[in-house]
């Protein structure tokens, strides 16, 4: 059989980072991080597709409440095969042993560059600076010789304008939230001088 090669786009797949909700607080250390181990099958199932990888364990020992496992790690199309141990202390042996399984495949998958980050400790952190969000203007209303015959209105602007510019810059003020040509802006110049002068 003739052997594979990682192609470039496997690689690609194989080390793009993982989803947040992959890695989790180690339950016993908590300065380091777990990858939830459905996720490193997840993507060696991706990347090799469903039934090509084999996972052989052997039983090391077992002392106290630990079990150490060695596992056997192989993708025979593409001559890929690894060694490593792992442990677990659940008081459930079979899950002892599951997990254990897990700890090293977890391993293992990383010298594919399955995680990388977590094992960089970059998980959780920002790949790039967020960026300040550009602060906007709201849309300028226009304000027409007809909106000013509305008293109502024309009332609460004259308050408005007396309240923020104290007779000080009138014109200036109004235009920067306003879109007003030359004509409403005189209404609203004799009208502000009227009360206010």
């Amino acid at each position: 059989m003739e052997t594979k090669v990682i192609t470039v786009e496997m690689r690609e797949k194989l080390t793009h980072p993982l989803p947040p909700e992959a890695v989790t607080p180690h339950p016993t250390k908590k300065f380091l991080s777990s990858i939830k181990s459905i996720y490193v099958t997840e993507r060696l199932n991706e990347v090799f597709g469903i039934g090509s990888w084999r996972v052989a364990t052997d039983f090391v020992e077992k002392q106290d409440k630990m079990i150490v496992v060695k596992v056997k790690f192989s993708i025979p199309e593409y001559n890929i095969e690894y060694e490593c141990y792992g442990g677990n202390d659940n008081a459930d042996l079979g899950d002892a042993y599951k997990g254990a399984t897990t700890d090293a495949l977890t391993k293992i998958a990383s010298w594919l560059g399955i995680g990388g980050e977590v094992f960089r400790g970059e998980a959780g952190k920002p790949t790039t600076k967020p960026q300040p969000k550009p602060q906007t203007q709201p849309a300028k209303k226009t304000l027409t010789v007809d909106k000013l015959m509305d008293e109502a209105f024309l009332h609460t602007l004259m308050e408005w304008l007396k309240k923020n510019t104290n007779g000080q810059n009138v014109d200036a003020f109004a235009r920067q939230y306003y879109n007003i040509d030359d004509e409403a802006m005189q209404c609203i110049t004799n009208e502000y001088n009227r009360l206010y002068a």
